[in-house]
């Protein structure tokens, strides 16, 4: 699985803030394949690995969150204190304060419209990712329920994204965040669609190579189908719950096409840096 390099403001990591992380790792692991482990002995803290790459990671909900289980995108933070100073001037929160983990510095925010997201400054110089393959993340996603122009240009003011946006009229607008013309992100405009008291929010799209079989064994294992599959033009899609309730997408995913040796260099990069 190749791993790609990533650049500041782009999505880097995912964390599953979750009130049973046993029972979302179980989870997880019989639908996705992913092989979760705890990083360090005693802690609620585990990582998700795709052939020895680290894709995911699971964290104990706090007693006392206001905020349901869920997922939340990370953001590569190209300076973490200077992002959190600029946060606050555009009108968005922070939620908690950065903390040293074993992947960096996160911290979690929450934007002009209510959308809970982190920042995440990785140990060491590097800053590699797996994505786009069955058992990663494949796109990431800012549902708007309000505040749309506000919240486009939040992004854009932080991170320094480069947009484009679709204007379909009243009914339907969308902006993606594009590195070197290649659309990383987007930002979904859903005024009207949700009742006043949700806020926005952030949506992980998660790879695999059948979402029907996916949708099907989502139930046995304590999930819940939300929307069955349908056809985009992105591809074959599905909205499910977990185990314990947080919300995900499955997007379908070509195999990929094996090419040399898990273990070779790729792009000058040593993948057991990963392992």
């Amino acid at each position: 699985m190749p791993a790609f390099e990533a650049v500041g403001g782009m999505p880097y990591w995912i964390d599953l803030t979750t009130s049973e992380p046993a029972k979302s790792a179980h989870f997880y692991s019989q639908l996705l394949g992913w092989e979760i482990t705890e990083e360090v002995e005693g802690s609620d803290y585990r990582i998700a690995r795709v052939q020895g790459l680290p894709v995911a990671g699971f964290i104990r909900q706090p007693e006392q969150a206001s905020f349901p289980d869920t997922w939340i995108t990370y953001f590569l933070a190209d300076n973490l204190d200077q992002q959190l100073d600029k946060i606050r001037d555009l009108g968005g929160r922070v939620l908690a304060e950065p903390a040293e983990v074993q992947l960096g510095r996160m911290a979690v925010l929450v934007d002009t419209a209510g959308a809970m997201f982190g920042l995440i400054e990785p140990r060491g110089e590097d800053a590699f990712i797996a994505a786009g393959e069955p058992g990663t993340p494949v796109w990431h996603e800012n549902t708007v329920v309000t505040r749309y122009d506000e919240t486009v240009e939040f992004y854009r003011e932080l991170f320094g994204w480069m947009v484009s946006t679709m204007d379909g009229g009243p009914n339907f607008r969308y902006t993606t965040a594009l590195q070197d013309g290649a659309a990383f992100a987007g930002i979904f405009g859903a005024e009207g669609q949700f009742p006043p008291q949700v806020p926005s929010f952030w949506q992980s799209y998660l790879g695999v190579p059948g979402v029907d079989a996916a949708v099907a064994k989502a139930p046995e294992l304590g999930g819940e189908v939300i929307r069955e599959p349908w056809d985009s033009e992105f591809g074959r899609m599905a909205l499910i719950s977990d185990s314990t309730g947080a919300t995900v997408m499955l997007c379908e995913i070509d195999e990929p096409v094996e090419e040399g040796d898990e273990a070779d260099p790729l792009h000058n990069i040593d993948l057991s840096q990963f392992r």
